[in-house]
Protein backbone atom coordinates (compact mmCIF):
# COMPACT_ATOMS: atom_id res chain seq x y z
CA UNK A 1 0.00 0.00 0.00
CA UNK A 2 1.23 3.54 -1.16
CA UNK A 3 2.98 5.47 2.14
CA UNK A 4 1.03 8.40 1.08
CA UNK A 5 -2.48 6.54 1.23
CA UNK A 6 -1.75 4.66 4.29
CA UNK A 7 -0.73 7.88 6.06
CA UNK A 8 -3.48 9.37 5.39
CA UNK A 9 -6.11 6.50 5.65
CA UNK A 10 -4.64 5.51 9.39
CA UNK A 11 -5.15 9.50 10.12
CA UNK A 12 -8.85 9.19 9.19
CA UNK A 13 -9.36 5.76 11.21
CA UNK A 14 -7.70 7.98 14.20
CA UNK A 15 -10.19 10.97 13.75
CA UNK A 16 -13.13 8.20 12.95
CA UNK A 17 -12.10 6.21 16.30
CA UNK A 18 -11.65 9.68 18.38
CA UNK A 19 -15.35 10.64 17.36
CA UNK A 20 -17.20 7.88 17.93
CA UNK A 21 -15.59 7.80 21.43
CA UNK A 22 -17.01 11.38 22.20
CA UNK A 23 -20.46 10.22 20.69
CA UNK A 24 -20.82 7.03 22.51
CA UNK A 25 -22.93 7.05 25.55
CA UNK A 26 -21.58 7.54 28.60
CA UNK A 27 -21.29 3.77 30.51
CA UNK A 28 -21.54 4.63 34.17
CA UNK A 29 -18.44 2.94 35.47
CA UNK A 30 -16.26 4.05 37.82
CA UNK A 31 -13.09 5.78 36.99
CA UNK A 32 -15.51 7.00 33.45
CA UNK A 33 -13.91 10.35 31.78
CA UNK A 34 -16.73 12.48 32.18
CA UNK A 35 -18.98 13.06 29.43
CA UNK A 36 -17.62 14.78 26.31
CA UNK A 37 -19.45 18.63 25.28
CA UNK A 38 -20.95 18.99 22.00
CA UNK A 39 -18.02 21.75 21.59
CA UNK A 40 -16.02 19.05 21.54
CA UNK A 41 -17.73 17.12 19.23
CA UNK A 42 -17.73 19.67 16.84
CA UNK A 43 -13.70 20.31 16.92
CA UNK A 44 -12.90 16.86 16.37
CA UNK A 45 -15.72 16.85 13.24
CA UNK A 46 -13.90 19.42 11.59
CA UNK A 47 -10.69 17.45 12.35
CA UNK A 48 -12.29 14.07 10.75
CA UNK A 49 -14.07 16.49 7.67
CA UNK A 50 -10.18 17.55 6.73
CA UNK A 51 -8.52 14.16 6.97
CA UNK A 52 -11.99 12.57 5.19
CA UNK A 53 -11.04 15.03 2.10
CA UNK A 54 -7.65 14.02 1.87
CA UNK A 55 -8.37 10.35 2.23
CA UNK A 56 -10.82 10.42 -0.61
CA UNK A 57 -8.16 12.91 -2.93
CA UNK A 58 -5.69 9.72 -2.30
CA UNK A 59 -8.15 7.47 -2.93
CA UNK A 60 -8.75 8.57 -6.15
CA UNK A 61 -4.95 9.09 -6.85
CA UNK A 62 -4.24 5.39 -6.79
CA UNK A 63 -7.64 4.72 -9.10
CA UNK A 64 -6.75 7.01 -11.57
CA UNK A 65 -3.00 6.43 -11.68
CA UNK A 66 -1.41 3.43 -10.11
CA UNK A 67 -0.17 0.66 -12.54
CA UNK A 68 -1.18 -2.15 -10.51
CA UNK A 69 -4.97 -3.43 -11.21
CA UNK A 70 -4.84 -4.62 -7.52
CA UNK A 71 -4.45 -1.76 -6.14
CA UNK A 72 -6.94 0.25 -7.77
CA UNK A 73 -9.49 -2.51 -7.23
CA UNK A 74 -8.49 -2.04 -3.88
CA UNK A 75 -8.73 1.52 -3.48
CA UNK A 76 -11.98 1.49 -5.02
CA UNK A 77 -13.44 -0.73 -2.20
CA UNK A 78 -11.85 1.29 0.37
CA UNK A 79 -13.37 4.72 -1.11
CA UNK A 80 -16.69 2.25 -0.74
CA UNK A 81 -16.09 1.80 3.22
CA UNK A 82 -14.91 5.12 3.49
CA UNK A 83 -18.56 6.41 1.75
CA UNK A 84 -20.02 4.18 4.76
CA UNK A 85 -18.11 5.51 7.29
CA UNK A 86 -19.15 9.32 6.39
CA UNK A 87 -22.44 8.36 6.27
CA UNK A 88 -22.28 6.80 9.73
CA UNK A 89 -20.60 9.97 10.86
CA UNK A 90 -23.16 12.13 9.46
CA UNK A 91 -25.80 9.77 11.33
CA UNK A 92 -24.32 10.25 14.44
CA UNK A 93 -24.17 13.98 13.91
CA UNK A 94 -27.44 14.46 12.96
CA UNK A 95 -28.73 12.58 15.84
CA UNK A 96 -26.28 14.62 18.34
CA UNK A 97 -28.22 17.40 17.06
CA UNK A 98 -31.63 16.42 17.74
CA UNK A 99 -30.40 15.59 20.90
CA UNK A 100 -29.04 19.36 22.04
CA UNK A 101 -31.43 20.92 20.09
CA UNK A 102 -34.33 19.14 21.93
CA UNK A 103 -32.00 20.14 25.31
CA UNK A 104 -31.09 16.67 26.35
CA UNK A 105 -28.31 16.80 28.80
CA UNK A 106 -25.01 15.16 27.18
CA UNK A 107 -25.06 12.63 30.22
CA UNK A 108 -28.33 11.67 29.28
CA UNK A 109 -27.79 10.86 25.97
CA UNK A 110 -28.87 7.23 24.23
CA UNK A 111 -27.47 5.26 21.56
CA UNK A 112 -27.81 6.46 18.07
CA UNK A 113 -31.26 5.48 16.78
CA UNK A 114 -30.40 6.48 13.23
CA UNK A 115 -26.56 4.31 12.71
CA UNK A 116 -26.77 2.85 9.14
CA UNK A 117 -24.12 0.73 9.73
CA UNK A 118 -23.90 -0.31 13.44
CA UNK A 119 -20.52 0.65 16.12
CA UNK A 120 -19.06 -2.88 15.41
CA UNK A 121 -19.39 -2.53 11.78
CA UNK A 122 -17.73 0.59 11.78
CA UNK A 123 -14.40 -0.94 12.77
CA UNK A 124 -14.85 -3.36 9.94
CA UNK A 125 -15.12 -0.49 7.68
CA UNK A 126 -11.63 0.76 8.97
CA UNK A 127 -9.87 -2.24 8.44
CA UNK A 128 -10.79 -2.26 4.85
CA UNK A 129 -9.91 1.40 4.70
CA UNK A 130 -6.70 0.89 6.02
CA UNK A 131 -5.70 -2.08 3.97
CA UNK A 132 -5.92 -4.93 7.21
CA UNK A 133 -9.22 -6.59 6.06
CA UNK A 134 -9.17 -9.60 4.10
CA UNK A 135 -11.49 -7.38 1.57
CA UNK A 136 -7.89 -7.46 -0.41
CA UNK A 137 -8.83 -9.11 -4.07
CA UNK A 138 -5.27 -10.84 -3.79
CA UNK A 139 -6.00 -12.97 -0.63
CA UNK A 140 -4.33 -16.55 -0.58
CA UNK A 141 -6.87 -19.02 -1.37
CA UNK A 142 -7.24 -21.93 0.20
CA UNK A 143 -9.19 -24.60 -2.52
CA UNK A 144 -7.32 -27.77 -3.78
CA UNK A 145 -5.35 -27.13 -6.82
CA UNK A 146 -6.24 -29.25 -10.12
CA UNK A 147 -3.89 -32.08 -10.52
CA UNK A 148 -3.45 -32.42 -14.31
CA UNK A 149 -4.52 -30.41 -17.45
CA UNK A 150 -7.82 -32.18 -17.75
CA UNK A 151 -9.09 -31.46 -14.46
CA UNK A 152 -7.84 -27.89 -14.80
CA UNK A 153 -9.81 -27.82 -18.02
CA UNK A 154 -12.72 -28.78 -16.59
CA UNK A 155 -12.49 -26.66 -13.09
CA UNK A 156 -11.88 -23.89 -15.29
CA UNK A 157 -14.85 -24.13 -17.34
CA UNK A 158 -17.31 -24.53 -14.49
CA UNK A 159 -15.11 -21.40 -12.82
CA UNK A 160 -15.90 -19.32 -15.51
CA UNK A 161 -19.54 -20.42 -15.56
CA UNK A 162 -19.89 -19.70 -11.85
CA UNK A 163 -18.24 -16.26 -11.78
CA UNK A 164 -20.07 -14.38 -15.08
CA UNK A 165 -23.10 -15.63 -13.06
CA UNK A 166 -22.00 -14.45 -9.92
CA UNK A 167 -21.18 -10.98 -11.25
CA UNK A 168 -24.38 -10.39 -13.20
CA UNK A 169 -26.41 -11.74 -10.21
CA UNK A 170 -24.94 -9.15 -7.46
CA UNK A 171 -24.46 -6.46 -9.90
CA UNK A 172 -28.16 -6.75 -10.88
CA UNK A 173 -28.93 -7.12 -7.55
CA UNK A 174 -27.51 -3.43 -5.93
CA UNK A 175 -28.32 -1.96 -10.03
CA UNK A 176 -31.87 -2.70 -8.87
CA UNK A 177 -31.46 -1.35 -5.74
CA UNK A 178 -30.44 1.84 -6.35
CA UNK A 179 -32.61 2.13 -9.50
CA UNK A 180 -35.86 1.32 -7.13
CA UNK A 181 -34.56 4.62 -5.14
CA UNK A 182 -34.46 6.57 -8.39
CA UNK A 183 -38.12 5.78 -9.18
CA UNK A 184 -39.08 6.54 -5.39
CA UNK A 185 -37.93 10.18 -6.00
CA UNK A 186 -39.51 10.50 -8.92
CA UNK A 187 -37.68 10.94 -12.37
CA UNK A 188 -37.83 14.36 -12.73
CA UNK A 189 -35.68 14.86 -9.41
CA UNK A 190 -34.09 11.25 -10.81
CA UNK A 191 -33.28 13.31 -14.19
CA UNK A 192 -32.17 16.74 -11.88
CA UNK A 193 -30.05 14.88 -9.92
CA UNK A 194 -28.24 12.77 -12.70
CA UNK A 195 -27.36 16.36 -13.70
CA UNK A 196 -25.61 17.41 -11.12
CA UNK A 197 -23.18 14.34 -10.86
CA UNK A 198 -19.75 15.41 -10.72
CA UNK A 199 -20.49 19.14 -9.51
CA UNK A 200 -19.73 20.31 -5.87
CA UNK A 201 -22.92 19.72 -4.71
CA UNK A 202 -21.93 21.21 -1.13
CA UNK A 203 -21.97 24.84 -3.48
CA UNK A 204 -24.32 24.05 -5.90
CA UNK A 205 -27.01 22.73 -3.74
CA UNK A 206 -26.31 24.79 -1.17
CA UNK A 207 -26.47 24.35 2.62
CA UNK A 208 -28.96 25.18 5.47
CA UNK A 209 -28.51 28.62 7.16
CA UNK A 210 -29.30 29.18 10.67
CA UNK A 211 -28.90 25.63 12.25
CA UNK A 212 -26.60 24.53 14.42
CA UNK A 213 -22.54 23.57 13.97
CA UNK A 214 -23.89 20.05 14.75
CA UNK A 215 -26.40 20.05 11.87
CA UNK A 216 -24.06 21.37 9.15
CA UNK A 217 -21.21 18.83 10.16
CA UNK A 218 -23.80 16.23 9.76
CA UNK A 219 -24.48 18.24 6.21
CA UNK A 220 -21.00 18.20 5.30
CA UNK A 221 -20.47 15.07 6.07
CA UNK A 222 -23.87 13.46 3.81
CA UNK A 223 -21.94 15.27 0.87
CA UNK A 224 -18.68 13.34 1.65
CA UNK A 225 -20.80 9.85 1.33
CA UNK A 226 -21.62 11.41 -2.05
CA UNK A 227 -18.16 12.53 -2.71
CA UNK A 228 -16.32 9.36 -2.09
CA UNK A 229 -18.38 7.51 -4.30
CA UNK A 230 -18.40 9.89 -7.26
CA UNK A 231 -14.42 9.57 -6.55
CA UNK A 232 -14.41 5.72 -7.20
CA UNK A 233 -16.07 6.13 -11.02
CA UNK A 234 -13.14 9.50 -11.15
CA UNK A 235 -13.69 12.55 -13.21
CA UNK A 236 -14.09 11.00 -16.92
CA UNK A 237 -16.51 8.94 -15.91
CA UNK A 238 -18.74 10.80 -13.60
CA UNK A 239 -19.70 12.93 -16.66
CA UNK A 240 -21.04 10.81 -18.63
CA UNK A 241 -22.31 8.28 -16.85
CA UNK A 242 -25.77 10.11 -15.19
CA UNK A 243 -26.96 10.42 -18.94
CA UNK A 244 -26.51 6.60 -18.63
CA UNK A 245 -28.14 5.99 -15.94
CA UNK A 246 -31.10 7.48 -17.17
CA UNK A 247 -31.15 6.09 -19.82
CA UNK A 248 -30.92 2.75 -18.18
CA UNK A 249 -34.40 4.16 -16.49
CA UNK A 250 -35.72 4.93 -19.69
CA UNK A 251 -35.40 1.10 -20.69
CA UNK A 252 -36.05 -0.89 -17.91
CA UNK A 253 -39.30 1.17 -17.06
CA UNK A 254 -39.57 -0.63 -13.56
CA UNK A 255 -36.42 -1.70 -11.66
CA UNK A 256 -37.20 -5.01 -11.35
CA UNK A 257 -36.71 -5.65 -15.12
CA UNK A 258 -32.84 -4.32 -14.92
CA UNK A 259 -31.87 -7.73 -14.88
CA UNK A 260 -32.53 -8.04 -18.21
CA UNK A 261 -31.22 -5.05 -19.30
CA UNK A 262 -28.07 -6.00 -17.50
CA UNK A 263 -27.72 -9.56 -19.86
CA UNK A 264 -27.44 -7.38 -23.03
CA UNK A 265 -24.99 -5.06 -21.70
CA UNK A 266 -22.93 -7.56 -20.46
CA UNK A 267 -23.22 -10.33 -22.74
CA UNK A 268 -22.20 -13.27 -20.20
CA UNK A 269 -23.59 -15.90 -21.64
CA UNK A 270 -21.78 -15.18 -25.46
CA UNK A 271 -18.47 -14.57 -23.44
CA UNK A 272 -19.13 -18.06 -21.70
CA UNK A 273 -19.82 -19.60 -25.42
CA UNK A 274 -16.46 -18.07 -26.37
CA UNK A 275 -14.40 -19.12 -24.23
CA UNK A 276 -14.90 -23.01 -23.47
CA UNK A 277 -13.63 -23.02 -27.00
CA UNK A 278 -9.79 -21.77 -25.87
CA UNK A 279 -10.92 -23.63 -22.21
CA UNK A 280 -10.67 -26.69 -24.48
CA UNK A 281 -8.12 -25.96 -27.03
CA UNK A 282 -5.12 -24.45 -24.87
CA UNK A 283 -1.84 -26.43 -24.68
CA UNK A 284 -1.07 -24.42 -21.83
CA UNK A 285 0.49 -26.38 -18.85
CA UNK A 286 -1.50 -27.04 -15.75
CA UNK A 287 -0.08 -24.26 -13.46
CA UNK A 288 -1.47 -21.29 -16.27
CA UNK A 289 -4.70 -23.48 -15.69
CA UNK A 290 -4.66 -23.02 -11.86
CA UNK A 291 -3.15 -19.09 -11.84
CA UNK A 292 -6.18 -18.32 -14.74
CA UNK A 293 -9.16 -20.42 -12.28
CA UNK A 294 -7.34 -18.43 -9.34
CA UNK A 295 -7.42 -15.23 -11.23
CA UNK A 296 -11.28 -15.60 -12.07
CA UNK A 297 -12.55 -16.45 -9.28
CA UNK A 298 -11.01 -13.45 -6.79
CA UNK A 299 -12.66 -11.40 -9.87
CA UNK A 300 -16.11 -12.89 -7.98
CA UNK A 301 -15.12 -12.50 -4.82
CA UNK A 302 -14.07 -9.23 -5.37
CA UNK A 303 -17.04 -8.09 -7.12
CA UNK A 304 -19.09 -9.90 -3.85
CA UNK A 305 -17.23 -7.79 -1.70
CA UNK A 306 -17.80 -4.36 -3.18
CA UNK A 307 -21.48 -4.81 -3.97
CA UNK A 308 -22.40 -6.11 -0.47
CA UNK A 309 -20.70 -2.20 0.84
CA UNK A 310 -22.77 -0.83 -2.26
CA UNK A 311 -25.66 -2.66 -0.78
CA UNK A 312 -25.09 -0.99 2.42
CA UNK A 313 -24.89 2.02 0.95
CA UNK A 314 -28.33 1.96 -0.50
CA UNK A 315 -29.68 1.11 2.19
CA UNK A 316 -28.18 3.58 4.71
CA UNK A 317 -28.47 6.69 2.67
CA UNK A 318 -32.42 6.48 2.75
CA UNK A 319 -31.58 8.07 6.45
CA UNK A 320 -30.73 11.40 4.25
CA UNK A 321 -34.55 11.37 3.14
CA UNK A 322 -35.97 12.05 6.51
CA UNK A 323 -33.89 15.01 7.39
CA UNK A 324 -35.92 18.17 7.35
CA UNK A 325 -35.43 20.40 4.65
CA UNK A 326 -34.41 23.37 6.95
CA UNK A 327 -31.62 21.56 7.85
CA UNK A 328 -30.49 19.40 4.82
CA UNK A 329 -32.11 21.62 1.74
CA UNK A 330 -32.35 20.11 -1.28
CA UNK A 331 -31.74 16.08 0.11
CA UNK A 332 -34.13 14.34 -2.30
CA UNK A 333 -31.24 15.58 -5.06
CA UNK A 334 -28.48 14.43 -2.93
CA UNK A 335 -30.41 11.25 -2.40
CA UNK A 336 -30.67 10.92 -5.98
CA UNK A 337 -27.09 11.77 -7.32
CA UNK A 338 -26.06 9.42 -4.57
CA UNK A 339 -28.65 6.42 -6.11
CA UNK A 340 -27.39 7.70 -9.79
CA UNK A 341 -23.14 7.36 -8.61
CA UNK A 342 -23.51 4.01 -7.21
CA UNK A 343 -25.81 2.61 -10.07
CA UNK A 344 -23.30 3.45 -12.21
CA UNK A 345 -20.58 2.48 -10.48
CA UNK A 346 -21.63 -0.73 -9.96
CA UNK A 347 -22.90 -1.81 -13.27
CA UNK A 348 -19.86 -0.06 -14.67
CA UNK A 349 -17.48 -2.00 -12.08
CA UNK A 350 -19.07 -5.36 -12.96
CA UNK A 351 -19.08 -4.52 -16.69
CA UNK A 352 -14.75 -3.93 -16.20
CA UNK A 353 -14.89 -7.18 -14.08
CA UNK A 354 -16.93 -9.56 -17.31
CA UNK A 355 -14.72 -7.31 -20.13
CA UNK A 356 -18.59 -6.08 -21.26
CA UNK A 357 -17.35 -5.27 -24.74
CA UNK A 358 -20.55 -3.01 -25.43
CA UNK A 359 -19.85 -0.27 -22.35
CA UNK A 360 -15.75 -0.35 -21.83
CA UNK A 361 -15.59 2.72 -19.34
CA UNK A 362 -13.78 1.70 -16.74
CA UNK A 363 -11.06 -0.58 -17.76
CA UNK A 364 -9.24 -0.51 -14.50
CA UNK A 365 -8.63 -4.48 -13.78
CA UNK A 366 -8.57 -7.85 -16.58
CA UNK A 367 -11.86 -9.09 -16.62
CA UNK A 368 -12.61 -12.74 -17.10
CA UNK A 369 -12.44 -12.84 -20.81
CA UNK A 370 -8.42 -10.90 -20.48
CA UNK A 371 -7.60 -13.27 -17.84
CA UNK A 372 -8.31 -16.42 -19.53
CA UNK A 373 -7.11 -15.66 -23.11
CA UNK A 374 -3.92 -14.06 -21.50
CA UNK A 375 -2.90 -17.05 -19.62
CA UNK A 376 -3.80 -19.78 -21.78
CA UNK A 377 -2.18 -18.26 -24.94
Amino acid sequence: METNYLAAAQGYAESVRAFFAITSPPTGERGEAAPASPEELVAESEKLSARSAALTAEAERIILTHPHPGARAQASTQLLAKALTDLEVSAHLFQAAVDEEQRIPWAERTPNERSVVGADSTEELLEIITGKSGFSPTAERGAEPPKDVAGARIELSHTIEDTLKLISGRTSKSGQAALTGLFGIGLGQAAQAAGLLGQNLAQTLGQAGKISALYKWSQDFAFKTYESIVASLGPQVTKVVGQQVMTWLGDVKEAKYFGALLEKIYRTQQTQEALIPVVQQSNADCQAFIKAIDEVEKLGELCSNQTALVDKLVKGIKFLGAIPVAILPYGALLMGAIYVAICGYVVLNGADYVDAEPIELLNRVPGVRQVVMTNLK
